[in-house]
C-alpha cells in the first residue's frame, strides 16, 4: 500500500499515530473494566473526568500537562492502584489503598515527566 501524498490534503500516516495509540491504549482499559457498569461521574474529582461503578472501579483523567495531583471521592473499601501516562504510554502499579470513611483522596502520578495521565481505581478482593 502506497502511503498518501500529504502536497493531496491527505494526512501522512505518522500524524494519525497518536490517534491509533489513543484507541489501542482506549480498548485496552475496556477490556479490562467492568465498562457496562460505569457511567461518566465528573463530580467525583476535580478534573471533571471520570467515569465510575461506586465503590467497584474509578477511571480518572487528569489532562492537564502539569503534574496536578488528582482528588477523587471514594467509597470505603480497598482499591488497586494503576497508573497510565498518556504521553509515555507507560503503566505503573501503586499498589493498594485503603478507604475508611467516603470523602475525597489524593492521588499524585508517579511518573518522572509532567503530562496528562489515567489513574484506574478497582476495588481488590472483586
Amino acid at each position: 500500500m502506497k502511503p498518501p501524498d500529504p502536497s493531496s490534503g491527505s494526512p501522512s500516516f505518522a500524524s494519525l499515530e497518536p490517534a491509533r495509540y489513543a484507541m489501542g491504549d482506549t480498548r485496552r482499559f475496556a477490556e479490562r473494566m467492568g465498562l457496562l457498569g460505569m457511567e461518566p461521574r465528573g463530580e467525583l474529582c476535580l478534573t471533571g473526568y471520570a467515569l465510575a461503578n461506586s465503590g467497584e472501579e474509578y477511571l480518572i483523567l487528569q489532562p492537564s500537562e502539569t503534574a496536578e495531583a488528582i482528588t477523587v471521592t471514594l467509597e470505603p473499601s480497598t482499591y488497586s492502584v494503576q497508573w497510565f501516562s498518556v504521553n509515555a504510554r507507560e503503566t505503573k502499579s501503586a499498589g493498594e489503598v485503603r478507604i475508611e470513611s467516603r470523602g475525597g483522596t489524593s492521588f499524585a502520578a508517579p511518573f518522572a515527566e509532567a503530562g496528562p495521565a489515567v489513574l484506574y481505581l478497582r476495588r481488590v478482593g472483586r
